[in-house]
């Protein structure tokens, strides 16, 4: 019994990888076509002036900037057909499934909104302003701002995942929301740790600015479990 369900989840797994690159792939092809707006849109947000330091670097940070985009604007069809995919193996619903699944892809874009408007300024404008005083002009090159960007925004994006993350293990009889409430201070600490490696400085700003916002949403996980779960099995 347990080698069919590795069989039924591996070819799961299979057909999820297929449609999902071909996703990503056809968001690609459609987000190179823009990639000139989204860059426009990150040095707004950034409000820096970039460079190109060599002669393909333009064109290959496009390409790298489209793929980045393209798993961005993806994101609620893989959702979907991940649910499509493995939702017999969770055990949900299919009015609890589609609300995970509406709710996980408002958190992400959530996540991705926060971070373009306040954290990537922030921190961005941080990092700048810190070299002037010692007369240091920065010179950003296009491929390392795309990758600093992308990668920030997708931190923050799946950060503000915790609470579906949190529930659909407590669904899956993984962990409860009395243990999570009893190590509270480990969760603390964690994201403590979290926060330092996402931010791109050192200081208790800006890392507030992603560590309040992780610790709200675990509050919220948690809340969620103990609604979710029996009454005798959430209780502290």
């Amino acid at each position: 019994m347990e080698r069919e369900k590795v069989v039924l989840l591996l070819g799961a797994g299979r057909r999820f990888a297929y449609k999902a690159l071909v996703v990503v792939a056809l968001s690609g092809a459609v987000s190179f076509i823009f990639a000139k707006g989204i860059l426009h849109l990150l040095l707004k947000a950034a409000g820096v002036k970039i460079y190109c330091l060599s002669l393909p670097e333009v064109f290959l940070s496009s390409v790298e900037l489209s793929i980045y985009a393209g798993v961005f604007f993806a994101v609620p069809f893989i959702v979907f057909l991940a649910w499509h995919e493995f939702h017999n193996m969770t055990g949900l619903k299919r009015l609890q499934g589609y609300t995970f699944v509406v709710a996980a892809i408002l958190l992400f874009y959530g996540g991705g909104l926060f971070c373009y408007s306040i954290v990537l300024p922030s921190g961005i404008g941080f990092l700048v302003d810190f070299g002037k005083g010692n007369k240091i002009m920065a010179m950003i090159s296009m491929e390392r701002f795309v990758g600093f960007c992308s990668g920030m925004i997708f931190a923050c994006s799946m950060v503000f995942e915790i609470p579906i993350i949190l529930l659909l293990l407590s669904k899956m009889g993984l962990v409860r929301a009395k243990t999570l409430s009893k190590t509270r201070r480990y969760a603390m600490l964690f994201i403590a740790i979290v926060s330092a490696f996402i931010t791109p400085t050192p200081d208790a700003y800006n890392m507030a600015l992603v560590g309040v916002p992780m610790y709200i949403l675990y509050e919220v996980g948690i809340l969620l479990m103990r609604i979710s779960e029996p009454k005798g099995e959430s209780t502290e």
